[in-house]
């Protein structure tokens, strides 16, 4: 786990999300005044909210959007579009790998797709999320491998609609990934505690729309 001797060394980890269907423009503007104050890593909207936000965030801070939220089941084109759209104010992509192809077996859609999405976005870092709540371990094992074949470069534990993801999801994912891609872990982070488990569970990254909450319960809120 790395040292944290200070607030900015875990808000280097904690990616700031509002990503649900109830976010407001004003919302959005919110988080972009926290990511900020905390120093948060970056900032995570849906594509409806990247300009908004881009507009606000610091030089420093970095802009996420989602891409295929929330189940990844649209055609590869509609997410290539997707991405387009925003593609001038992005700097990362968190991908939702297609939930019904991976429920159908359908491994070569998945790999495609998500290939076909990393190759669209350049050298910006491609995030998969694999909803990891909803998988057994082999499947977890199976859909970490699937978004390594298909170029990704973190391999991320869920968008947080279906449960919380566990340490042990953490675990299994950086076993399976090793030092081939980063594990981003997300989905009911609210605690410093919380933050704490995920990192020595293997995490780099914690999506989180609970940063602030983060921070208050750390040792370095004063």
């Amino acid at each position: 786990m790395p040292s944290l001797n200070e607030w900015s060394d875990v808000a280097a980890h904690i990616e700031h999300t509002a990503v649900g269907p109830e976010v407001s423009s004003a919302d959005a503007r919110t988080l972009a005044n926290e990511v900020n104050i905390y120093g948060f890593r970056s900032a995570v909207v849906t594509p409806y909210h990247v300009e908004t936000v881009a507009n606000l965030l610091e030089d420093e801070q970095l802009l996420v959007t989602v891409i295929g939220y929330p189940y990844g089941i649209e055609p590869t084109a509609a997410k290539v579009a997707e991405f387009e759209g925003v593609a001038e104010y992005v700097d990362e992509v968190d991908l939702v790998m297609n939930r019904i192809a991976f429920i159908d077996g359908d491994q070569e859609v998945i790999v495609d797709d998500i290939a076909t999405i990393n190759e669209v976005i350049g050298d910006r870092p491609l995030k998969v999320i694999i909803e990891s709540p909803l998988l057994s371990s082999y499947e977890i094992e199976t859909a970490s491998q699937l978004a390594l074949d298909g170029g990704a470069n973190v391999v991320k534990t869920a968008v947080g609609y279906d449960g919380p993801a566990a340490t042990s999801h953490v675990e299994l994912i950086r076993k399976t990934v090793g030092d081939a891609a980063a594990v981003k872990a997300s989905g009911g982070i609210r605690t410093y505690s919380d933050v704490i488990a995920m990192l020595e569970a293997g995490a780099d990254y914690i999506g989180t729309s609970s940063g602030v909450e983060i921070h208050t319960t750390s040792p370095f809120k004063d």
